[in-house]
C-alpha cells in the first residue's frame, strides 16, 4: 500500500515511522499540527508546521500534494506555489519545515529503498549547495523565547544593548542608522545592510544602506524585498545565486548576492512598515536558521521603535498642523466685527459658526460716508482653510468696494469684477448686502445668489421675503461683467431684517432631517415668542439657539452666519425684556 515514511525530524534523527495512504471513504489525507484532524500528526514544538500544512488525494489510481500551509510545504525540493495538485512519484521527497519524508509506492517500478539505517544516514537534500536552500521562517513569542534561552550569554548581551540603543531616540532617520550599526556588531559575516522603508504608496525604497567595505555595491535585490514585504514572513537563502523559489533574478547575478537573510518590519497588527535585508558576497559565509531567528528577534525590537518614532513624527505634525489651524482660526475671528455698530434707533446681532476649525462664512458692517451703514454676509463655496483664504480675501475686497462705489448695485458689480480678476479658481460666493439710511430709514439690498432676507414683523410675529425674486443675482465669480440690481424697502419701527447663510437651512439632525427655511419661519413665528424680549438680538439669538436644538449634537453640515437688525428702542428696565446670554 502506498504510504509516507518520515526519514528525518529535527534534531537530526529520524523517526522512520510509516503513515499508509488509506482514504477510508476520506476525499484526503491531512498533512500538519492538529492531532485531532490531522491523519498525519506532525508533533512540531516550535509550531512552525501549519494545522493544516498539505493534503493528499487520490484520482485514478494516483496520488497527488496539495499545499494549505503557512510555512511552505518542498517537493523533490522545490516549493509548491503552484495552486495545482503535484502527482506524487514512488521516492518523492516531501519536506515540512524540519521534517523530511518518502512517498513509497511498491506498484511503480522504482528501484527497491535502502534500508532504514542508511536512509536516516543520507544527507537532508536542502543542506546540498547544488540545491535551493531557503528557508521561510516566522518566529513567535514562544519560539524567540526558547530561543532566548539557550543563547549564549555574549547574544542576550547584543540584543539587550540594541534595544537600549534603539530606545534612546524618537527620530526616525538617526533611528534607522542605529539599527544599520547595530547589525553589522551583531553578524560579522555580513557584507552590506538594507533597511527598507515604504513610501506613501507602498513602495520599497532603501532608507539605509551600510557596506562593511568599499565598493561592495549599493543596489539590492527588489524580488526578496517584495517577497518579504509581501507575505510578512522572514526569508533566508544560504545562496541565492542557486536559489530556484527565486527564479531568474538577474538582479541576484548582478549584486553577486550569496547568502542573504530578509526579515521583515511590521506593526503589532501586521501592517508592513519595510524590511531589513543583510547579504554576503563571499561564497564561504553563510547565514543560518540561527541567525534568521536573532535577525527576526531585532527585527521585532526595530519594528516597534520604528513605529513609535513614525507615531511621535505624525504627532509632532499634527500639533504644528493643529497651531497652525489655530492662528488661522484667530486670523479669521479677526476679520470678524468686534461688535455690533452703534446706530441711534438700531440694534443689531450677529452670529458666526465654522463647521470646521475655520470656514467660509463671512459678514462684516461697513461704515459708509454720509451716515450710512453697510450689512455685508457672504458665504464661500466650500468649508476649512481653502475657504476661510477666499473669506480674508472677500473681506477686503468688500470693503474696497463699498467705500469706493456708493451705488449699492453698482459696489457689488465692481466686487464680482475683483473677485473674477483676483482669480479664485473653480469657487464661487453667494452674498446679501444691505445699506441702511439711518436718516431716512430706508434699506437698499443687493443679492448675489444668496438666501433671500426675511422681514420680521413683531406686532403679528410675522416674515415675508423682502426682495423680488427677479432681483436675485448671480453668485459672485461666476461671470465676468455681469450687472447686480437693488430693491429698496423701509424699515419701520419694530420690524427686524434677518440674514443668514444656507449653514441655517442645511442643519440636520441625528435623524438626517433638515432645519429648511421652514424652520427659520416657524422659529420667527413661534407662539412661546409673546412675552420674550422681540428685539433684534432676541430673534437673532432665537434662531441660532433653535438651529443648534434642531441638530441636537450632529456634526454642522456647513458654516453657519446670521445677521439680525431692526429699529428698536430699548424699553424701561420695568418691562418684560429679557436679556439675552451669550451662545456657548
Amino acid at each position: 500500500m502506498p504510504s509516507l515514511m518520515l526519514i528525518k525530524s529535527p534534531g537530526g534523527t529520524a523517526s522512520n515511522q510509516t503513515f499508509p495512504l488509506k482514504f477510508d471513504g476520506k476525499n484526503e489525507i491531512v498533512i500538519g499540527r492538529d492531532k485531532a484532524r490531522c491523519e498525519i500528526f506532525i508533533d512540531d514544538g516550535e509550531q512552525q508546521v501549519s494545522r493544516r500544512q498539505a493534503f493528499i488525494t487520490q484520482n485514478n489510481g494516483q496520488f497527488y500534494l496539495n499545499h494549505a500551509g503557512r510555512n511552505p510545504t518542498l517537493l523533490n525540493n522545490k516549493v509548491l506555489d503552484n495552486p495545482e495538485p503535484q502527482l506524487l512519484k514512488g521516492e518523492d521527497r516531501i519536506k515540512v519545515c524540519d521534517f523530511l519524508f518518502r512517498f513509497h509506492d511498491e506498484r511503480t517500478a522504482a528501484p527497491a529503498p535502502l534500508p532504514a539505517s542508511l536512509l536516516s544516514a543520507l544527507p537532508d537534500p536542502s543542506e546540498i549547495d547544488s540545491e535551493m536552500t531557503t528557508v521561510h521562517h516566522a518566529v513567535s513569542n514562544d519560539s524567540a523565547k526558547q530561543f532566548l534561552e539557550v543563547q549564549p550569554v555574549e547574544q542576550v548581551r547584543l540584543l539587550l544593548s540594541i534595544s537600549t540603543t534603539l530606545s534612546r531616540t524618537l527620530e526616525l532617520d538617526p533611528l534607522l542608522e542605529q539599527i544599520a550599526d547595530s547589525l553589522f556588531s551583531v553578524f560579522r559575516q555580513a557584507d552590506r545592510c538594507f533597511v527598507i522603508q515604504l513610501d506613501d504608496a507602498g513602495r520599497p525604497y532603501p532608507k539605509v544602506i551600510k557596506a562593511r567595505r568599499a565598493n561592495t555595491g549599493d543596489r539590492y535585490s527588489k524580488t526578496i524585498i517584495r517577497r518579504c514585504i509581501e507575505t510578512n514572513q522572514a526569508y533566508l537563502s544560504e545562496d541565492a545565486s542557486s536559489d530556484a523559489a527565486l527564479g531568474a533574478a538577474q538582479s541576484i547575478a548582478d549584486f553577486r548576492i550569496r547568502s542573504v537573510m530578509c526579515v521583515p518590519l511590521s506593526t503589532a497588527e501586521g501592517v508592513p512598515l519595510g524590511a531589513i535585508q543583510l547579504d554576503t558576497q563571499d561564497v564561504s559565509k553563510k547565514f543560518r536558521d540561527e541567525d534568521l531567528k536573532l535577525l527576526t528577534i531585532v527585527a521585532n525590537l526595530a519594528s516597534v521603535a520604528v513605529e513609535k518614532a513614525k507615531f511621535h513624527a505624525e504627532l509632532i505634525v499634527r500639533e504644528k498642523s493643529q497651531r497652525e489651524i489655530e492662528l488661522a482660526k484667530t486670523v479669521q475671528l479677526g476679520f470678524l466685527p468686534k461688535g455690533p455698530p452703534e446706530v441711534s434707533g438700531y440694534e443689531f446681532f450677529g452670529y458666526y459658526a465654522a463647521a470646521k476649525t475655520v470656514g467660509g462664512d463671512y459678514y462684516d458692517y461697513i461704515t459708509l460716508p454720509g451716515g450710512k451703514l453697510a450689512v455685508v454676509l457672504g458665504d464661500v463655496a466650500g468649508k476649512g482653510v481653502p475657504a476661510a483664504m477666499l473669506m480674508a480675501k472677500l473681506s477686503a475686497e468688500a470693503r474696497f468696494a463699498f467705500l469706493m462705489e456708493p451705488n449699492p448695485a453698482k459696489a457689488v458689480t465692481l466686487l464680482n469684477k475683483q473677485l473674477v480678476s483676483g482669480g479664485i479658481g473653480d469657487r464661487f460666493v453667494t452674498l446679501a448686502a444691505l445699506v441702511i439710511d439711518p436718516v431716512t430709514h430706508t434699506v437698499t439690498t443687493v443679492n448675489a445668489g444668496h438666501q433671500v432676507p426675511l422681514l420680521y414683523l413683531m406686532k403679528d410675529r410675522s416674515c415675508k421675503i423682502c426682495v423680488a425674486d427677479t432681483n436675485v443675482g448671480l453668485p459672485l465669480g461666476v461671470l465676468d461683467g455681469y450687472e447686480y440690481e437693488s430693491d429698496q424697502l423701509t424699515l419701520e419701527p419694530n420690524q427686524t431684517l434677518v440674514v443668514f447663510t444656507d449653514g441655517v437651512t442645511d442643519a440636520v439632525n441625528q435623524a438626517g432631517t433638515m432645519f429648511d427655511l421652514e424652520g427659520v419661519e416657524n422659529c420667527l413665528r413661534k407662539d412661546d415668542a409673546i412675552g420674550l424680549d422681540p428685539s433684534p438680538k432676541s430673534v437673532g439669538y432665537r434662531l441660532a439657539e433653535t438651529v443648534k436644538r434642531h441638530a441636537n449634537g450632529a456634526p454642522p453640515a456647513d458654516d453657519i452666519a446670521i445677521v439680525t437688525f431692526g429699529r428698536w428702542e430699548s424699553k424701561p428696565a420695568s418691562s418684560t425684556s429679557t436679556r439675552v446670554p451669550a451662545i456657548s
